[in-house]
């Protein structure tokens, strides 16, 4: 499979040749991330997992953006951002939904022996094991509180 750094290239040059604007600037920015993430970490390229983690803070940012621009009732902001938001998600692989979540939690919560709060770290480090990057922390905290 081809990593992110080379479709989101691909798809560069295929938004520049039909003139897609808009799509072609997000695609510009988030290949600028993940070239800086390498070169921060110096690699040549950088490892699936990695190139994910860059994608998915790019769409918490601009979720955060999204937020702070409908409180300021600057739709047209929140609006641009929430555009990038869908172009950058269709790169990432698919997110569980808050059902398949909770799911999972108990699954891994009964794997490790999960007694409550004090072993929020093992079950952490079993969980980003397993599932990192396929569900939102949020939902994950909220499935966990629920079991304690």
């Amino acid at each position: 499979m081809a990593s992110y750094l080379e479709r989101l290239t691909t798809d560069m040059k295929a938004a520049m040749k039909g003139g897609d604007k808009p799509r072609l600037e997000v695609l510009r920015m988030l290949i600028s991330d993940l070239k800086k993430k390498a070169i921060d970490a110096k690699v040549d390229n950088l490892p699936d997992d990695e190139e994910v983690a860059v994608l998915q803070k790019a769409v918490k940012t601009r979720g955060d953006s999204v937020a702070q621009a409908k409180a300021a009732n600057r739709a047209d902001i929140a609006q641009k951002e929430q555009f990038e938001i869908e172009v950058i998600t269709s790169y990432l692989p698919q997110q569980m939904s808050a059902a398949e979540v909770a799911a999972k939690v108990r699954e891994v919560a009964t794997a490790i022996g999960y007694q409550g709060g004090k072993d929020t770290g093992r079950f952490m480090k079993e969980w980003m094991a397993r599932y990192k990057g396929l569900a939102d922390g949020k939902l994950v905290q909220e499935a966990l509180k629920g079991l304690g």
